[in-house]
């Protein structure tokens, strides 16, 4: 079955800012939470550092919405339904897939 070789992964979706480019990526929870992930921008192949638990960019573990929150920059969190909708929280909150029907 494939579906159950699939790891678990977030989307990401950002806006390059040396040069504007916006452009989506997949990365797995594993990396994010527990490893070092970079992405390369596709417009300008410049790399941006998602998280740094292994500390290879910086001394302290770190997250992008770590890194984001320390320059005063919004990150918004959401989830993808399997039926393609998609949902924010300012908050970062989560609701329960059976409490939004």
């Amino acid at each position: 079955d494939q579906a159950a070789n699939i790891q678990p992964r977030y989307e990401l979706t950002f806006t390059c800012a040396p040069c504007g480019e916006r452009s989506r990526h997949h990365v797995s929870k594993q990396g994010y939470h527990h490893g070092s992930v970079l992405i390369a921008c596709p417009g300008c192949r410049n790399r941006h550092v998602i998280s740094d638990h292994l500390g290879v960019f910086g001394d302290k573990g770190a997250t992008v919405e770590d890194i984001m929150r320390e320059r005063g920059t919004l990150v918004k969190r959401g989830t993808l339904g399997e039926d393609g909708d998609i949902e924010f929280w300012e908050d970062g909150s989560t609701t329960a897939r059976a409490e939004r029907d």
